[in-house]
């Protein structure tokens, strides 16, 4: 262990106070493999990263309709503090306990009721780690299992805190921060192991998602996105090239029960300048399936082979059992960074169909009807120390980056993010850049990100999977950042940079009802069903990631939870206003700094002077 950072008996010790202060009370019950497998019907509670493990982000409630949404009221805030660097988190509850992440690595545990804080931990994250953060201090969430909470921190750990206490159970060393990696993805649950991957494309690391024993936190498998060499796909990669060729896992995979496959999409190959790793360069910018007993690639698919414009295929895959040309299919679907949506037969990796969704893509020219691979426009490639390559659409930002997709089986509709944007690509001469040595950058490009005149960069659009048609756009001045819900009663949930929370009728795209939070919106919303009340809960903290590039505004990093008509009658009211030991005693009682001596003959009983309390 790194000498330099706290160690798990130093966090304990630090934050002990404050996890006791949610101890009190009737302990939740566990949350147990069977839990998550049946979380579909189970509409009280949200209990992994994409609600259930085909993470289709849809809850059939009906309580807040298109008729009564305009009623919508926030029941109670919470603030997260800290630095206020964006909240990209989905927060999970469980029993009335809601259990969320936020920059730092930090994890807040608060009643879902009124927003009282039960716990906080704070993994106490070095400075020195900020300089492998690519792209802010992000974490997109944590993951359940009996009665631990997993939490992958930005210097690449992955902790087990106690459900109702927020003591550090095990900690295990995912890899080394200081060659370039990081966790920002919520961890994934699957059987009795906890899965995690890694970010790190932009430093020249070799992704791998890696599986631990969940309640010790052994490690059981490691699977690497790129193949070492005698290992099939390798020769995609010219040379040594594999070791540092990226392809990170830095968002959250899904689990098919019934295949015993897990799906994890990946991210760029490395580096941005893609002339010096000619070939496929697999399995970047992919969907890989993974035996979740063994480890281990069972198919692959790319989107973007030989990835030359940083597009990441990362946005959290979405299951689905349809009737397609007729046959029904186990569908797998991912909306790309590249601007086009994939179907795929998710039991064979075999691609089915794919559809433009952002207007004016110019880096390929389509894809191929039979094999989904993309027929590439080489004016669009850049030239090691050649000229700026403008405007390629889209940009690395992309149609969408890591954002989860949602999705309504009634309609055989998915509701995703599809932003329209451009940039120009700048390739530096081969010999000003070199792979790293110790987590040092590794781009070897430039880039420049630009707005298209005359369109809305922002886009929320309602795409039906059967007529493979975009059905409606919802269009704002400034990009859409965040995930989406879907709901029975035909409503889906979103957010957009601006700090709107939004419902939109699923079937028409009319907006029914906005709130401002004061800032924008980059996590993304749950809704659940507590004491017969339906709830919408919203992490709103925008200037996070890379909309800090772009954008500046009041930084927050707030959660806010609504209802119908706001808090329901005689609901308790709860803050969580803390008075630190010491701070203000009683006359006659020591303090943090002084004794508590009393004069007598003054009103007050007499007190001896005695030593200050020591502060913990």
């Amino acid at each position: 262990m790194d000498a330099s950072r706290p160690t798990a008996r130093a966090w304990l010790s630090a934050f002990a106070t404050l996890a006791a202060l949610g101890a009190s009370g009737a302990n939740a019950a566990e949350v147990s493999h069977s839990d998550l497998l049946k979380a579909d019907g189970n509409t009280a509670d949200w209990l992994s990263y994409g609600r259930t493990y085909s993470a289709q982000r849809y809850v059939p409630l009906g309580k807040i309709t298109p008729n009564n949404v305009h009623r919508l009221q926030p029941v109670w805030v919470f603030p997260t503090g800290g630095d206020n660097r964006g909240l990209q988190a989905t927060p999970l509850i469980h029993q009335g306990t809601i259990y969320m992440s936020a920059d730092q690595s930090r994890v807040f545990a608060v009643d879902a009721r009124n927003g009282r804080v039960k716990w906080r931990f704070d993994p106490g994250l070095s400075k020195d780690v900020e300089r492998v953060y690519c792209c802010g201090s992000n974490n997109r969430g944590v993951a359940i299992l009996g009665n631990l909470v997993y939490v992958g921190t930005m210097d690449a750990r992955l902790i087990a805190l106690d459900k109702d206490s927020g003591a550090v159970q095990w900690e295990a060393k995912v890899e080394d921060w200081e060659q370039g990696y990081s966790i920002t993805g919520a961890p994934l649950a699957v059987k009795d192991m906890v899965l995690t991957g890694v970010a790190g494309g932009e430093f020249g690391i070799r992704g791998f998602v890696k599986a631990y024993d969940a309640k010790s936190g052994a490690l059981r498998w490691t699977t690497y996105t790129i193949p070492a060499p005698g290992e099939p796909g390798n020769d995609s990669w010219p040379g040594d090239t594999w070791k540092n060729g990226g392809a990170p896992t830095w968002t959250t995979g899904v689990y098919d029960p019934e295949l015993n496959l897990v799906y994890w999409n990946t991210g760029n190959a490395g580096p941005w300048n893609c002339r010096v790793r000619k070939g496929d360069n697999k399995w970047s910018a992919a969907t890989i399936a993974i035996d979740a007993d063994q480890g281990g690639i069972k198919w692959g698919f790319q989107y973007t082979p030989h990835d030359c414009w940083d597009y990441d295929s990362i946005s959290t895959p979405v299951l689905v059992d349809t009737v397609l040309q007729g046959k029904p299919t186990k569908a797998l679907l991912h909306f790309d960074k590249n601007g086009f949506f994939y179907v795929l037969d998710r039991t064979n990796g075999k691609f089915i169909y794919a559809e433009p969704i952002v207007p004016g893509i110019n880096w390929a020219k389509g894809i191929d009807p039979v094999t989904g691979r993309p027929n590439v426009n080489p004016d669009f490639i850049a030239q090691s120390g050649g000229p700026e390559v403008a405007p390629i659409i889209p940009s690395l930002e992309g149609a969408i980056d890591w954002q989860p997709l949602a999705y309504d089986p009634k309609l055989d509709y998915t509701f995703f993010l599809s932003n329209n944007w451009a940039m120009g690509y700048k390739f530096w001469t081969e010999d000003k850049f070199s792979p790293p040595t110790k987590g040092e950058w590794y781009l070897g490009a430039d880039y420049q990100q630009y707005l298209i005149p005359g369109q809305e960069t922002g886009n929320f659009v309602a795409f039906d999977l059967k007529s493979r048609k975009v059905v409606w756009r919802v269009t704002s001045p400034a990009p859409f950042w965040a995930g989406s819900v879907a709901t029975g009663s035909g409503l889906v949930f979103t957010g957009d940079m601006q700090g709107y929370v939004m419902a939109i009728d699923s079937r028409s795209g009319k907006v029914l009802w906005s709130f401002q939070t004061g800032s924008g919106i980059i996590g993304s919303p749950i809704t659940y069903e507590l004491d017969g009340v339906q709830y919408l809960a919203v992490p709103s903290g925008g200037i996070g990631g890379d909309m800090g590039f772009y954008y500046t505004e009041p930084k927050a990093g707030n959660l806010w939870v609504f209802a119908l008509g706001g808090a329901p009658r005689g609901a308790d009211a709860a803050n969580n206003l803390i008075t630190l030991p010491g701070s203000l005693p009683n006359v006659g009682e020591p303090g943090a700094t002084l004794g508590g001596r009393v004069l007598p003959g003054y009103g007050f009983p007499e007190a001896p002077e005695r030593e200050p309390i020591k502060k913990k």
